[in-house]
């Protein structure tokens, strides 16, 4: 038996060859057909089931507002319950079926009294056929709470 590595075989043998082992004999090992694999991609965009911002955005206000309309800011409790909104906010936009799509859920609480000058800003390289964003704001007298949320199509 001989070995040959890739350094050793002629280029384009067909296929990727990193270690060809043979019988008797000094010939190349060519594959006489190249593997048949379906495509799992696709490149025409996401058809009928794209990101929906208004849809999303709705159902962001309305987790905003059932959770956060009668707490009062402490920046230990916000801490988690801006972690936990985010959570439930990517699961229940997942439960929106958009296929191919990676969600991303971004909450973030803070003071009415202490910060009112907060600035929240965010940029994205993406493609604007396919990948979307939306945003939604929550205020009591106590706190505010922006939440983002970006569908980023996966091809």
């Amino acid at each position: 038996m001989s070995v040959k590595t890739a350094s050793q075989m002629e280029p384009n043998t067909g296929g990727l060859l990193a270690l060809a082992l043979q019988e008797g004999g000094d010939e190349d090992l060519r594959a006489s057909s190249p593997p048949a694999f379906e495509p799992s991609f696709r490149m025409d965009g996401p058809g009928p089931r794209k990101f929906r911002e208004l849809e999303v955005g709705r159902l962001v206000e309305d987790i905003l507002s059932s959770h956060l309309q009668e707490e009062i800011y402490d920046p230990v409790r916000c801490k988690q319950l801006s972690q936990d909104l985010a959570g439930k906010i990517n699961q229940r936009v997942r439960e929106l079926n958009f296929p191919r799509y990676k969600l991303v859920a971004m909450v973030s609480i803070g003071s009415v009294r202490e910060k009112p000058g907060t600035h929240l800003g965010s940029r994205c390289l993406w493609d604007d056929r396919t990948d979307s964003s939306t945003t939604a704001h929550f205020t009591n007298g106590s706190l505010y709470a922006v939440a983002m949320v970006y569908g980023l199509y996966f091809a």
